[in-house]
């Protein structure tokens, strides 16, 4: 009996281990670097523009926007000279 608890706690503990992982492996890019990666700042409105109930508050969508403003008023700017 105490074993099989034993193993329980030591899988339970490496399946929560494994979510630290995955969390930190998905770190947020900033600004820059969406204005740096345009294909990924695309691919990444794009994901949040599918799914905003989900993804609308996280860091890289907040970034992505930013980005696709700071693209759009310089886009204004170039246009006006």
């Amino acid at each position: 009996m105490k074993t099989t608890l034993a193993i329980s706690l030591v899988t339970v503990a490496a399946a929560l281990a494994s979510c630290n992982d995955a969390a930190k492996r998905q770190q947020a890019n900033t600004v820059g670097w969406f204005l740096d990666h345009r294909d990924e700042l695309a691919a990444t409105l794009k994901g949040c523009s599918d799914n905003p109930g989900e993804f609308e508050k996280t860091p890289n969508c907040i970034n992505a926007n930013e980005a696709r403003n700071q693209v759009t008023v310089q886009e204004m700017e170039d246009a006006l000279k």
